[in-house]
Parts: C-alpha cells; sequence; structure tokens
C-alpha cells in the first residue's frame, strides 16, 4: 500500500476492475508537481495483471513536436494500422510521418486512435497511462481527449496525470477528474521519517512536514539541504523552511554542486527531448559522463538519459544562462537527424532575425499542416515570424499562425495574430484572409453582422483573383444574414457582390439561387419558384461544394419543400462523417435536424439535434450553441418534454437577444408556443406566436398559422384567427406543396361556419395530406376536423376521426397532443386506452443512431466511423439495440419501420 493514499489505490482498483468487466472507465490525475501522481500510475501499472499496458510521459522538450505524445503511447502496435478504416489509417500514418500523404482531419487521427485502442483490445483488457499529460504536444492531447470521451464498451482503463500549474494545463472537458491533495500529517510524517539519512528531533520534523504540505516529493527533498547537525537540531536552520518551488530549489542547488563539465551534459540531455543517446554521443558525450549526476540522484542512463522528475530537467535547463543555453540547442542541431527537430534546436538558439531558420520553421509548420497538427503549425510559423527579417514575411507567417491557431481553436490567439500581422500586410488578399480569420470566430461567439460585414470585404478583396473563394464567401454571406434573421437584407448584399465574380457553372448556382431569394423576397412566388428549380438543375450537374450544397437545401425549406431538402442534408452529413471534419458537420448535422422534423421524422430530428449540441459543446461555439437550443426546444415540445422545451427556449433567447441571433429568438419562441398550445394555453400561446419572425424566409411562421387560429379561436377571438388566415394564404402560393395546401384548407375548414363547407375543405385537406406528408400533420387535421364533428353532434364520425389521430400521436411520441385527442374521445362516450408502445421508444439517441444505419446495410466498422465511435463501442450499442427490438440479425432489424412515420405506421 502507499502511505496515505488507501482512498485513491481504492478508485484505481475499481477502475481497472471496470476495464477487466468489458467496459470502459476513464480519470484525470491533477495536482501539483511532487504529489504523487506519477506514484499512483506506477501503482496502476503494477496492478494491471495480465492487462496490456501502454504508457507514455509529456516532454518539455517535445511539446511542439505533433504526435510524438501519441506515438510513444501507440509505437508498440503500429501493426495493427492495417485493420483500421482506410481514412482513418491513412490520418495515423500521415500524422506519424510514416507516409507522405497529407492528414485530412484531425478529427480522422483522434477516430483512428479509438479504433487502434479496440484492435489492441482483441487481445486482452488494456490500461492506458499518460503521465505528464500538460507536457503532451497539444494534438497528441487533443486526440486523447476525444478517445477518452467516446470510450465506452472497451475494456481500456485510462489514466492521466497533469499539474494544475498556470499555463501548464490538459484540457480535458467532460472527463472524470480527481483533485489530490497532500498526504495527512501521520503519514507524512511516517513517509519523512523512513526516508532521513538520520535520526531527527521530533521539533525538526514536526517542522519538515508542516513545511511540505503533505507534498510527499518536497518532503524526500527538504531535508537534503541539512546537515545531520541540523536535523538532530544541534545546529540552527537560517530561516524558515519554504514549501513554495521548495522542490525545484532543491534540485537547483544540487545542480549546482555538480561539477561544470557535469552540468554541461544535464544541459544538453534536458535541452534534448528524448534522452537520445545517439543525439547527445554526437555532441561528443558518452553514458560515463552522467556518472556525477547520477550518482546526485538526478538522473538515471539505461539506454536513455531519464530523468528523476521533470521538474529536474526544468531546474537544470534554467539555471544555465542565456549562453549557455545558445550553445546546447547549436550542439544539438547539428546532431539531430530530424531536420523539424533541427530548426526548432536553431531557432530557440537564435537571438535576432534569421531568414534561413525562419524559412525551415515555415517548412516544418506546413509539414504540420499536413499531419493534422495545427495547433504545432501555429507555433512553428509564429516563432518563424519573430525571425523574419522582411515585412511581408513576418506579415505572411503570422497569417498562418493565426489560420493555424483558429484551425486548433484557439480563437483569442488567432485574434491577436491577426492584430500583429495587419499594420505589416500591404496587399488587399492578405487583408481579406485576415478579416476572414475575425468573421469565423465573430460567427461562433458574437453578432452575426460582425461576421457579415468582414466576409462582404473580403469576398469583395478575393472577387478577382480567386473567384472560387469568393464565392464561398458569397455563400457565407447568405447563412450568417439567415442566423442572423436579416435575410431579406443580406441577399441584396450578396447579389451585389456576385456581380464582381468570375466563374462557371458554381456563379451560375449562386445567382439563380441569389434571384430566387430576391424574387421571395419581393413576393414574386412564381419567378421564385422558376429560379429556384433552375439552381436546382444546376446542382444536378455539377459536384457543389458543401456551403453552396447547404444553400440548395436552404431553398427548399424556405418554400417548405421538405423532402429534397432532407435527402440533400442527409447527404451533405454523411459526406462531413466521412471526411471526419466535426465543425463542418455541425452545421449539416443542424439542417439534417431541422428537415427531419420537418418531415416528420421526429425521433430522428431529435436524435440529430442531440448530437450536433453535444459537438458544439465539445467545440466551445456559442452561436451554434444558441441555434440548436432553440431547434431543440421546438423538437422536445413536440415530444412533450415541456422542463427540457423550457429551459432550451430561455437560453436560446438569453443568448440568442444579446448575440444578435435572430432565427434563434424567433424559432424559441416557435417552440414555447407549439408547447402552451399543446398544454392548452391558447393566450401563451398567442403571446409566443406574436414574438415570430414573419418574413417571407421564416416559413416556420407561416407554418404555425393552424396554432395561430386554433388559440385565437379558442379565445374568442376570430378577427386575429382571419388576419392569420389572410396572411397564410397570400403567402401559400410560395410553397405549391401538398403539405402547404392540406394546411390551408385545414385553416379554410376550421374557420368556415358551413358544415357543408367545413366538410369539403377538410376531405381537401386529408386529400392532400396523404403519405406524401409528415403523418402529424394528416393527425392535426384529423383532430381538429374529429373536434369540429363533435361540436356538430356527429359523434360516430368524430370518433373515426380522432381515433386515428390519437394512434397516430402516440405513434410519433407526441404525448401533449395525444392527451388533447384522447379527451375529445372521451368527450364522445369513447375511451381511448395507451397502447403498448413498441420497443423502439426505449432505444436511446445514440442506440437508434447505430440501429439506423447497420439497417441501411452499414458494417460496425462503417457505423462506428460515421458516428465518431470505436467498432466495440458500435457493436456493444447493436448488442443492447437486438436485445430491446427482439431481432437476432441485421435483416430482421433491417425490416422494421424505424423512423415509422415515412410511412405513415405507427410503432
Amino acid at each position: 500500500m502507499l502511505l496515505g493514499r488507501e482512498a485513491e489505490q481504492r478508485v484505481v482498483d475499481e477502475l481497472l476492475q471496470t476495464a477487466r468487466g468489458g467496459r470502459s472507465a476513464v480519470l484525470v490525475f491533477r495536482g501539483e508537481a511532487g504529489i504523487g501522481k506519477t506514484t499512483l500510475l506506477d501503482y496502476a501499472e503494477r496492478s494491471a495483471g495480465d492487462m496490456t499496458v501502454l504508457r507514455c510521459a509529456g516532454i518539455q522538450a517535445e511539446h511542439e513536436f505533433p504526435f510524438a505524445g501519441l506515438h510513444q503511447l501507440l509505437r508498440p502496435y503500429l501493426g495493427l494500422l492495417d485493420r483500421l478504416p482506410p481514412p482513418q489509417e491513412a490520418a495515423l500514418r500521415g500524422a506519424f510521418g510514416l507516409s507522405f500523404d497529407p492528414v485530412q482531419s484531425p478529427y480522422l487521427v483522434s477516430l483512428g486512435l479509438l479504433s487502434l485502442l479496440a484492435e489492441v483490445c482483441e487481445y486482452a483488457s488494456v490500461l492506458c497511462l499518460i503521465d505528464d499529460a500538460h507536457w503532451l504536444d497539444r494534438p497528441s492531447q487533443e486526440a486523447l481527449a476525444f478517445a477518452a470521451r467516446r470510450l465506452e464498451a472497451e475494456p481500456v482503463a485510462l489514466l492521466m496525470a497533469s499539474r494544475q500549474r498556470r499555463g501548464q494545463r490538459f484540457e480535458a472537458a467532460g472527463l472524470p477528474e480527481l483533485e489530490l491533495q497532500g498526504m495527512d500529517e501521520g503519514s507524512a510524517q511516517t513517509l519523512l521519517e523512513s526516508r532521513l539519512k538520520c535520526p531527527a528531533a521530533a521539533e525538526i520534523v514536526t517542522m519538515l512536514v508542516r513545511a511540505a504540505h503533505g507534498n510527499p516529493l518536497a518532503l524526500l527533498e527538504l531535508p537534503v539541504s541539512l546537515t545531520t547537525g541540523q536535523l538532530q537540531g544541534a545546529e540552527p536552520i537560517a530561516g524558515p523552511l519554504r514549501s513554495k518551488d521548495a522542490v525545484e530549489e532543491s534540485f537547483r542547488v544540487r545542480v549546482a554542486h555538480l561539477p561544470a563539465d557535469a552540468r554541461h551534459v544535464l544541459l544538453l540531455a534536458a535541452a534534448e527531448e528524448g534522452g537520445d543517446l545517439d543525439v547527445l554521443e554526437r555532441c561528443g558525450l558518452s553514458a560515463a559522463a552522467f556518472e556525477a549526476a547520477e550518482t546526485a540522484g538526478l538522473v538515471q542512463v539505461d539506454g536513455a538519459v531519464v530523468f528523476r522528475h521533470p521538474l529536474v530537467r526544468s531546474a537544470v535547463y534554467h539555471s544555465a544562462t542565456r549562453g549557455e543555453r545558445r550553445a546546447a540547442h547549436q550542439a544539438l542541431a547539428a546532431a539531430v537527424e530530424d531536420p523539424v527537430r533541427g530548426a526548432w534546436h536553431r531557432a530557440l538558439a537564435a537571438d535576432r532575425a534569421d531568414e534561413a531558420i525562419a524559412a525551415e520553421l515555415e517548412a516544418a509548420g506546413a509539414e504540420a499542416v499536413a499531419r493534422g497538427a495545427p495547433a504545432t503549425a501555429a507555433a512553428a510559423y509564429e516563432r518563424a515570424a519573430e525571425l523574419s527579417q522582411q515585412a511581408p514575411r513576418k506579415a505572411r507567417r503570422l497569417l498562418y499562425a493565426a489560420q493555424t491557431s483558429l484551425a486548433a481553436g484557439f480563437s483569442d490567439v488567432a485574434l491577436t495574430l491577426v492584430e500583429r500581422a495587419r499594420p505589416l500586410t500591404a496587399d488587399e488578399v492578405g487583408a481579406a484572409e485576415l478579416d476572414l480569420i475575425c468573421a469565423t470566430v465573430s460567427l461562433r461567439q458574437s453578432p452575426p453582422v460582425h461576421a457579415f460585414d468582414l466576409v462582404r470585404n473580403a469576398a469583395v478583396a478575393l472577387a478577382d483573383r480567386t473567384p472560387d473563394r469568393a464565392l464561398e464567401m458569397v455563400a457565407w454571406m447568405v447563412l450568417a444574414a439567415s442566423a442572423g434573421g436579416w435575410v431579406t437584407a443580406g441577399i441584396s448584399d450578396a447579389r451585389e457582390v456576385l456581380e464582381r465574380v468570375r466563374g462557371g457553372a458554381d456563379r451560375e448556382f449562386m445567382c439563380a439561387f441569389l434571384d430566387g431569394a430576391i424574387a421571395l423576397r419581393d413576393g414574386d412566388a412564381a419567378l421564385a419558384a422558376e429560379r429556384f428549380g433552375a439552381a436546382s438543375e444546376i446542382e444536378a450537374g455539377i459536384a457543389l461544394s458543401p456551403m453552396m450544397t447547404t444553400l440548395a437545401g436552404l431553398a427548399g425549406m424556405w418554400l417548405a419543400d421538405y423532402p429534397p431538402a432532407r435527402d440533400r442534408f442527409a447527404r451533405l452529413v454523411a459526406q462531413r462523417r466521412a471526411a471526419g471534419s466535426l465543425p463542418d458537420l455541425v452545421l449539416a448535422l443542424f439542417f439534417l435536424a431541422a428537415s427531419e422534423m420537418c418531415t416528420g421524422r421526429v425521433q430522428a430530428g431529435f436524435d440529430a439535434s442531440a448530437e450536433g449540441l453535444e459537438i458544439v459543446r465539445q467545440l466551445g461555439s456559442a452561436n451554434d450553441e444558441t441555434n440548436y437550443l432553440a431547434l431543440h426546444a421546438w423538437i422536445t415540445a413536440l415530444l412533450g418534454k415541456e422542463e427540457e422545451c423550457r429551459y432550451c427556449a430561455a437560453l436560446a433567447r438569453r443568448h440568442g437577444l444579446a448575440a444578435g441571433l435572430g432565427w434563434a429568438v424567433s424559432e424559441a419562441y416557435h417552440a414555447l408556443a407549439e408547447l402552451e398550445l399543446e398544454l392548452g394555453n391558447a393566450a401563451g400561446a398567442i403571446e409566443h406566436y406574436e414574438q415570430m419572425d414573419t418574413g417571407p424566409f421564416s416559413p416556420e411562421a407561416m407554418l404555425a398559422t393552424p396554432g395561430v387560429i386554433d388559440a385565437a379561436l379558442r379565445l374568442g377571438e376570430p378577427e386575429r384567427a382571419a388576419l392569420a388566415l389572410d396572411r397564410f394564404a397570400a403567402w401559400a402560393p410560395v410553397s405549391r406543396t401538398p403539405l402547404v395546401d392540406g394546411m390551408l384548407a385545414r385553416c379554410r375548414a376550421v374557420m368556415t361556419e358551413d358544415a357543408a363547407q367545413a366538410d369539403d375543405l377538410f376531405a381537401r385537406a386529408l386529400g392532400h395530406h396523404d403519405h406524401r406528408v409528415p403523418p402529424y400533420e394528416r393527425a392535426r387535421t384529423q383532430l381538429a376536423y374529429g373536434e369540429r364533428l363533435r361540436r356538430d353532434r356527429r359523434i360516430t364520425e368524430a370518433r373515426i376521426q380522432l381515433g386515428s389521430a390519437f394512434d397516430t400521436f402516440e405513434g410519433i411520441s407526441a404525448p401533449l397532443w395525444a392527451e388533447r385527442a384522447r379527451g375529445e374521445l372521451r368527450a364522445t362516450g369513447e375511451t381511448a386506452r395507451k397502447r403498448d408502445l413498441s420497443s423502439l421508444k426505449t432505444l436511446t439517441p445514440q442506440e437508434r443512431r447505430v440501429a439506423r444505419l447497420v439497417a441501411a446495410g452499414a458494417s460496425n466498422k462503417d457505423a462506428a466511423a460515421q458516428l465518431f465511435l470505436s467498432r466495440r463501442t458500435v457493436e456493444y450499442h447493436l448488442g443492447k439495440v437486438f436485445s430491446k427490438l427482439g431481432v437476432a440479425s441485421r435483416v430482421e432489424l433491417a425490416r422494421l419501420p424505424l423512423d415509422p412515420v415515412l410511412t405513415g405506421q405507427t410503432v
């Protein structure tokens, strides 16, 4: 047992037992230097038994080398790479420098790590130990955190240790953590007395224990500087014993007492990232040169130079003079074989501008980008800029540093680099690129109007030189305006900028799309349909970029032509999953979730929204999270999740108002209006409906008209209902879809006093609301018709409509609407019994996602790649699906109606 760490050892034992039992366990130890993190990892390794142990440690000098930590961890099992899906295999080979192929996305590297760990599990349960995670290179940190959040059904225990000191933090959002505290005084005294070189006076022992504050390393190091007389109380101790930085200071003192040649070899070892004896020997050293340092207990030499503790390395390096450090890096630059490491050593040795070294670092940055390590690239580009002699080159390298910092998720750093680059940037294209960085950050965190202006300026600057990028910027302008809720104004600017851009079919698509949008704004439904149709024809003949494909789907949403839009977004999501790009997947999932809802696939919409919300919270994009919250509020309103709906809507309104996200604010009111209507609160529903945006690019406001009319009539306000109907009728020609035609007929049926006319209109509405329209809308029509029939005392006919509506609402998990239909049935004298709902309803969102992919023919490996999970986790969820649904094969699963509303079936 470890002294004073019994509770922590029990935690480790439980984690190991969990992994041996076939489930994953993750924990991050946090604590100051010397508190015992490494000792607990050592205990875990000793307790691993027959588990496969993978271990790596962060090294400060390797902090800038991409995937060095990950390579150290996985090196024994790189022979299994060929078992991974090809994109993941290629990503890991590129990241580790095993191929010259560029890494398409850092997320593919992370997913490759997850898959490779799953492969290693085929032999035995696995224990991964990561020490000094704060010193790992940033790409390795991100990959490990990504994989740790997704470990679930793998027999893997992942233990990581990280220091808490400011500037040395391993970000592990969403992972369980354990903060290590100091040892209790009794255990500390026992440890101290067991290691003292001679018996010590009781008061000295107490003084040392209190000075160490329970830090085990401090307990061992503080007495080293004391004489035997001081320990025994015979000689005075000058000044109080300091606990703060005492350990590192103790190491500095011991280093200072070494002979000069011993300090020299230690400095070379401290500056050399891996303790590689071959490199040190090329500097003229040998293992024998470390004898004095080994005798002092500072290092161990056994095939490599290993420092006793990272603080020893820090003490050696920082106690040397600037000139001594420069000389060490110059010697190492000449000795290392890796050109990237040589360039870094030369850069660390440089104390003035040096264009040759700057060029080497710029090349190293480009290599890091190709290996999917933008954080590493950013550091290389920034140092290259500092060493640049000419302003244009310094500006270019600062631009690259800002771009890669942004790609790595460091928005604040990127903006700081932009400000440093602006005074040095003379060309329009460079200035436009800087604007785009600011626009990207703004679109994630600030009012979209800020991003819109920056993107517009960038598009104008790029129009002549890079027309393809300028076209992307025009598309971006439309999406920014859509998020802000002012498409009407935004499309005019976008069309004006488009006039400056040269291009081929992509430009023709954009022209047709924007012309259609302008026609829609001007109320010319025929021209809008014609121009959007032309855009669709162009789209069918070329391969549009993901951004422009999003616009094509958005046009369908504006026209309430949802099925084609849903198909576009589904293809886009599949492409983004295959590319392994989480930031791009966020936008595609958002529109897929919305279009799933609008086509009646409520549960699929909920699952897509929940997945997207989880991702944006990991990425830290406040605006994206707000939009998702608003959408999620609407979905949960229909699903009858009142508390969740109100919570999401409140958050969406609060941030949406602060950040100028007009769509999110309007959609939050839409969600609350639908919820209040379902709960029977007509006044509350009307209050929220009136807050919605009713412009030409807000079809959800028009499609909410049946709810407005329903609420208004319940309040005895037929004039309000009539105004809503007139507005809806004026807009309806824009859509020309069975969905809208049926809703308009239903509204007119509800408004008319003539029973025969009402019958005719309801029949017309039900005719439009056939299999092409979401059963939810057909059920709303049947409910309205049944309520009218009951009031007209046509009880038998009313029961038919109300019973059908009740069955559909129950089938699509709309409990509040189902309850309303049940109440109407009771009023007819018939009791609607709750049906024994299908076990499909018991599936979790993740299980439904797995089931859909597998039912569509995906292998476990393919499903894992698309969902950013491991194969074992997919197998685990698939086993749950089979058990809950009572099926025994993929064939049986494929026969089940996983999205029953597509065919009007209920479950």
